[in-house]
């Protein structure tokens, strides 16, 4: 405890009370034995996997949740609400804390992450969501206690960290004087955290024992949730995604570079229906008017902000806050002085096509669902590649590839060919006087080995890639990797056609023909592909099934359809996570089922989450260094036409 400052009264009753009343009810924080989800990440992802969890969950990290829980007296002097440290599991994401530091040994830290991924591949989210909180959580204890059960069934090596974990989690666990439906719960939880069996009370039996029906018990006037187990991952249902904009001019204008934070936030919903109303700011009465950061339930005017100052206004506050209102800030605009106005959209539409879905919520495919434009993209006003660099990096990737052109075999023991194979021809000899009978293959031949592969790129040009990476746009470093890729597959006597693709919305997905199978490459194919720029989304199922439709018309005995990508399926209409990842795998499958190998090279860091699941094992490259994507591709190549 510090030494009061007498001198200053006021700053010394604040010091003491700080003293008394920080850290009250609040769970046990060690700094020091911190344990952070990038840390555990690739073992939790591992031994969800292992374990049986659906290989379409993508794991991510969250921060503390606000516990709805009943608070002592004394925590409710201290402060308003309790956070807690808490997964989440919806069947589509499976949410770990950012960061652990319940205990003082990092190790049982490490642990609590094995055990919530080991944990999470057991559960099963319910159907439908509970009538009352009563029920809401003795379902909650009940799944978690199955899932327990079943995981120290199949792995029983992992009893001594759940005991472990449960010792240490019961200890800190704060003990408070509750009502009696809630004194209940509490009881059972304690006797489940030390696997205790012997706790008694209709709500204990209820949790235990499966044939029990939940719906009979009603919570008492006044009932507050249990405070949440950081040993057990919350079970929410599944929501669809909001992140669909205003107007279509807000998701037809292009995203700045990618520089979003990395703090992970929890969202929660609250009622704003005051946020559009069209009065005065000024009516309010300004005592209500808690900080300037705080959101209030008013109507404010729309600020003109750069987004460099939002950025950082939202990194230096806990709690975001976002309402919808249809008032917009600022215009930008945009101008290209090389291109008069009515040349802006001046690409040449080739055809529209419509396309299935996959709707793994149904289990079905929903007919004619969307409409692909193909297009032949505009080609950049100036001669593209002029850095010696640049022109040396192409030049190096291309004798890489001319190194893979299939050589020329002699073949021996041949009825014909351009040279008498002497070997043969004394064999023959020897085999006349001793039997009267020889062999007449007695010649050389010369065979060109011919691969007959026809390839076709398909290239992401969604707006993620105005990105930067080493001071380089994400966009400019694949401009020089295709053009590497397609002088390279050339060199090496192999068909290639080359597409780009991007998305916005289902009505709307763009594919740009840089390259057809017939045309060589050149400064025509170059100038196009220097004129792909960032546009839209990444519907990316739909471009798979175009374009191996495309490919699948070439006439060839293999075929290689290479997509290459800089993150995730994603679309403004609901088309992201599980839904996203699943229509793409099943575009994969359906192209392989026509006989074409699908391989996808990506830049995308924690591709590691959902790209085995859509591809397979052997179906994808993960690129950590984008700017040596150009470099990397003749190695990847081999790999994949050997």
């Amino acid at each position: 405890m510090r030494i009061p400052r007498f001198w200053e009264p006021e700053e010394a009753v604040g010091e003491v009370w700080h003293d008394l009343v920080r850290g009250v009810g609040a769970e046990p924080h060690f700094p020091e034995a911190a344990v952070s989800f990038e840390e555990a990440r690739g073992s939790a992802n591992l031994l969800f996997r292992a374990l049986g969890g659906p290989a379409g969950v993508e794991l991510l990290p969250v921060a503390t949740d606000v516990a709805a829980s009943r608070l002592s007296h004394r925590a409710r002097l201290a402060h308003d609400v309790d956070h807690v440290v808490h997964a989440q599991y919806d069947g589509l994401r499976l949410a770990l804390p950012a960061s652990i530091a319940l205990f003082e040994d990092a190790a049982l830290s490490r642990g609590l992450y094995r055990w919530l991924a080991a944990i999470a591949a057991f559960l099963t989210v319910p159907s439908a969501p509970s009538v009352n909180a009563l029920q809401k959580d003795l379902t909650a204890l009940r799944q978690s206690l199955c899932a327990e059960r079943a995981l120290l069934s199949a792995c029983p090596g992992l009893r001594p960290l759940r005991a472990a974990l449960g010792e240490a989690l019961l200890a800190s666990r704060p003990s408070i004087d509750l009502p009696p439906q809630e004194a209940e719960v509490e009881t059972a939880i304690r006797a489940l955290l030390a696997l205790d069996g012997t706790a008694g009370g209709p709500l204990a039996k209820a949790i235990g024992d499966a044939s029990v029906d939940l719906t009979a018990f009603c919570p008492q006037e006044g009932y507050q949730p249990f405070r949440p187990v950081a040993l057990w991952p919350l079970l929410t249902q599944p929501r669809a995604s909001q992140n669909a904009p205003a107007s279509e001019e807000d998701a037809a204008r292009p995203a700045e570079a990618a520089q979003g934070s990395e703090k992970a936030l929890r969202a929660a919903r609250r009622k704003a229906e005051q946020a559009d109303r069209k009065d005065s700011f000024i009516l309010h009465r300004f005592e209500s008017i808690l900080s300037m950061i705080d959101f209030l339930n008013v109507n404010r005017s729309v600020e003109d902000d750069e987004e460099g100052n939002a950025r950082k206004a939202a990194e230096d506050i806990d709690e975001v806050s976002l309402a919808s209102n249809s008032r917009s800030a600022k215009a930008r605009l945009k101008f290209h002085l090389d291109l008069a106005p009515r040349d802006v959209d001046r690409a040449l539409l080739v055809g529209e096509t419509l396309y299935p879905e996959w709707d793994w919520t149904a289990g079905a495919y929903q007919p004619a669902h969307v409409r692909v434009e193909e297009r032949v993209p505009d080609e950049a006003p100036t001669a593209p590649l002029e850095k010696p660099a640049t022109r040396r990096r192409i030049a190096a990737v291309k004798r890489q590839f001319e190194a893979l052109r299939p050589r020329r075999r002699i073949l021996r023991r041949q009825p014909d060919g351009f040279d008498l194979d002497l070997d043969e021809a004394v064999r023959a000899h020897c085999d006349r006087i001793a039997s009267g009978l020889s062999d007449d293959r007695l010649y050389c031949a010369i065979r060109d080995d011919e691969r007959d592969l026809a390839v076709s790129v398909l290239f992401d040009s969604s707006r993620s890639t105005e990105s930067a990476v080493t001071g380089r746009p994400v966009i400019e470093i694949a401009r020089e990797a295709l053009v590497a890729l397609v002088g390279g597959v050339e060199a090496c006597g192999d068909q290639i056609s080359v597409h780009a693709f991007s998305s916005l919305k289902r009505e709307r997905v763009i594919v740009e023909r840089i390259k057809d199978f017939d045309e060589k490459d050149g400064e025509t194919v170059r100038r196009r592909i220097m004129g792909v720029a960032p546009k839209f989304y990444t519907r990316l199922g739909a471009a798979i099934r175009h374009v191996s439709a495309h490919l699948g018309r070439r006439p060839a005995a293999r075929r290689l359809l290479l997509v290459i990508t800089d993150g995730k399926p994603n679309d403004l209409d609901h088309y992201e996570g599980r839904r996203g990842i699943e229509d793409t795998r099943r575009a994969v499958m359906e192209a392989r089922r026509l006989g074409q190998a699908v391989f996808a090279v990506t830049i995308d860091s924690r591709a590691q989450d959902y790209v085995p699941h859509i591809f397979g094992q052997n179906g994808f490259a993960i690129v950590s260094d984008a700017s040596r994507l150009a470099e990397a591709l003749p190695a990847m190549y081999r790999h994949v036409v050997a």
